[in-house]
């Protein structure tokens, strides 16, 4: 799915697998957003750094205007 963030947020971040970053910046935009095996939401930059949500800290950006699902997958 695409994800829009409607205004610059700083998030806590993961590269690759296995280092953590506290906080990236993700500048207003249209992201790519995956489904984890873990049952999280996970949106990427360009640069593969990766930002994760469960569905209420989702649901919360949302429902704040801070996300806006631009595209789902139906399936």
């Amino acid at each position: 799915m695409r994800i829009k963030i409607t205004k610059n947020l700083m998030l806590h971040t993961q590269i690759q697998e296995a280092a953590t970053i506290p906080e990236t910046l993700f500048p207003e935009g249209e992201y790519l957003a995956n489904l984890t095996p873990e049952g999280k939401i996970e949106l990427v930059n360009m640069k593969k750094i990766k930002a994760r949500f469960s569905f209420s800290q989702f649901r919360e950006k949302v429902s704040l205007g801070e996300f806006v699902v631009v595209e789902s997958e139906a399936g």
